[in-house]
């Protein structure tokens, strides 16, 4: 080998020449290879952890004004309200080319009577009694006027005191009745500021026009009711046993329910979920659902941290849940995402009486979800609340066709569907192709991939990089080996002549051309790695992706422990590729070598002497 070496340094600069541009064509490939290897890894990881999730929403038709009166100001005033001429359903999006990887589902969410279990502070209670008062003298109601309260139907309180006073207005009725002294009567209220002149109260009892259902049949229609528009009933001998007493006693019921009344989301899958899917809510104690809870529809759920914290519960309590009512029109955070419980909707159905529960079990805590924002409070999202309960949709075995109290369009926090990522463009190209376009023209799809497109575009043109650096430097390596051996194997044929005629053996002639090239190899090979790494070090404080232009804040997300588990994997990938291949390019070097002293060795040396050597 020394021989070998001493032969090599009698051409120092022909020998230097090819050691650094083998070493720079070993580090050239190993960095591609390694770039190549670490942008494969990320997109790999992006993929498993980024989803594509759509969210779809009909537009109204148009909008209408809708007036009343305010008595304060004596004048009418108007709101817009959008008016749809018909419902779309989500099987609409049900086309070829789709590609879905979970089909669009329109979630309804329950409403749950969960007596002994705090739910919202105060209730509705202090704001929308009703009671039952005797006016102080004859009056239009037009303005607040005193009454003396005979007893509150809801809330129900212990020790009503009849000289209680308040003033009530009928405060949305242009022409209202008379209400006459020494008659009782009961009526809804609402607690509102008192804006009227002269106004001996700061607070009024603002009459609320009877409740009137908004309860739907199975197919979204609305069911004919008794919507009488009466602000207040007399009460007379009786009364309670007529059908307009049972209103008031239902309703009064229905309100009571309605303070202890906690949200239910049915989930075929929680990614499903806008809040879910952007991370600004997950589990942070316990599990989420198996696909097999979701399959088979078992009994446990997912409550959130501060309900959970508020009630001592824990994992592995057991919750009832009494699903009473079904709306199919708006998500929980419309009613519920304050925890205020402000409805759109009437707690009474079409013969104007309380729902009653069309399903009842017991659900087993099995995880605690966090939602980022003010104490506990979703902050941004669309469809969670504030008391809100997850369960496997398939857990409710039973048809709740008759306690549905509203319904309506498709919303972006109620209908949601997923696609593989990067499929945007052929998904809506499909549904362009297939879905009519007077349909179309009332939908708003909108797709949300958490960045994934911006993350995937600078990695693909990271990968593009690599490759090329990795075929500029396989290329360079190949080429230099080959005039390598071309120079100092293939032209030494008279060499090996010379050693053969003073008594070498073949195989003392193979290790005397093939050792020296190998070990000048293998050290251009091992350098070439070593300033790779260095090089591939300098490369990753580089924003050769362009990511930093679509950051997002990961402090109350997962994604820092994805990123890390991404990381790992990309070190053990170029561990790896920086040992296989400098002894690949050693092996195949004298592999090489070998291959071609052997074809010289074919040859007599006698030959070789006589011949003119190229």
């Amino acid at each position: 080998m020394l021989k070998s070496l001493k032969q090599l340094l009698r051409t120092p600069m022909k020998t230097c020449l090819f050691f650094l541009l083998m070493t720079a064509a070993t580090a050239l490939l190993v960095l591609g290879a390694n770039l190549w290897a670490q942008t494969q890894a990320q997109m790999d990881a992006v993929e498993k952890q980024f989803t594509t999730l759509g969210t779809v929403e009909q537009k109204p038709n148009r909008t209408q004004m809708r007036t009343g009166w305010d008595a304060a100001d004596g004048a009418y005033y108007s709101e817009a309200e959008p008016v749809y001429d018909s419902v779309i359903s989500a099987d609409v999006l049900d086309f070829d080319g789709a590609n879905y990887l979970k089909a669009p589902e329109k979630r309804p969410y329950y409403l749950a009577d969960l007596q002994g279990l705090a739910v919202r502070d105060g209730g509705t209670a202090l704001f929308y009694p009703v009671v039952e008062f005797t006016p102080a003298e004859t009056a239009v109601p037009d303005h607040p006027i005193k009454v003396y309260v005979q007893r509150f139907l809801y809330p129900e309180a212990e020790n009503q005191n009849n000289e209680y006073e308040i003033y009530v207005c009928d405060h949305w009725t242009e022409n209202p009745a008379p209400l006459e002294a020494g008659k009782t009567y009961v009526a809804y209220t609402n607690v509102i500021v008192n804006h009227h002149e002269n106004a001996k109260s700061s607070i009024e009892y603002a009459l609320i026009a009877a409740e009137r259902s908004t309860q739907c049949d199975a197919g979204g229609n609305l069911l004919e009711s008794d919507r009488q528009t009466r602000t207040f009933d007399e009460v007379t001998a009786g009364f309670y046993e007529t059908e307009r007493g049972q209103y008031w006693l239902e309703l009064s019921k229905a309100l009571s329910m309605w303070d202890t009344t906690a949200p239910v989301l049915p989930v075929t899958d929680t990614a499903l979920l806008p809040s879910f899917h952007d991370r600004t809510v997950y589990v942070r104690e316990g599990r989420t659902f198996s696909a097999e809870d979701l399959e088979n529809g078992a009994a446990v759920c997912l409550v959130s941290e501060e309900f959970a914290r508020k009630n001592g519960l824990s994992i592995g309590d057991k919750v009832e849940l009494p699903l009473y009512g079904v709306n199919e029109k708006d998500s929980p955070h419309r009613t519920f995402g304050d925890g205020s419980g402000l409805r759109t909707f009437s707690l009474l159905n079409a013969q104007n009486r309380a729902y009653t529960p069309f399903w009842t079990a017991k659900y087993e805590i099995i995880g605690t979800y966090y939602s980022v924002g003010t104490y506990g409070k979703p902050a941004g999202s669309i469809e969670m609340a504030l008391n809100l309960f997850l369960i496997p949709a398939n857990s409710v075995k039973t048809d709740f066709a008759g306690n549905i109290v509203d319904s309506g369009p498709m919303q972006r926090a109620t209908t949601s569907f997923q696609i593989p990522n990067g499929t945007v463009d052929d998904y809506m190209a499909a549904y362009n192709r297939n879905v009519p376009a007077e349909v179309r023209e009332n939908l708003e799809i909108t797709f949300d991939d958490n960045g994934y497109s911006q993350i995937i575009g600078g990695l693909l043109n990271m990968r593009y990089v690599a490759i090329i650096l990795f075929a500029a430097g396989l290329l360079s390596a190949l080429a230099i080996l080959v005039l390598l051996l071309y120079f100092f194997i293939v032209k030494q044929k008279k060499r090996t002549a010379i050693e053969r005629s003073l008594g070498m053996s073949k195989n003392q002639c193979r290790v005397s051309l093939v050792s020296g090239v190998v070990v000048l190899s293998a050290v251009a090979v091992i350098l070439g790695t070593v300033c790779s790494s260095v090089l591939f070090d300098k490369v990753q404080t580089l924003d050769l992706t362009g990511q930093s232009e679509h950051t997002f804040s990961t402090e109350y997300s997962l994604w820092a422990r994805d990123e890390n588990a991404v990381e790992t994997e990309d070190a053990e990938n170029t561990g790896v590729l920086e040992v296989v291949i400098p002894a690949a390019m050693t092996v195949l070097t004298a592999g090489l070598s070998v291959i071609l002293v052997n074809r010289n060795l074919k040859q007599e040396p006698i030959e070789l002497l006589s011949a003119r050597v190229e």
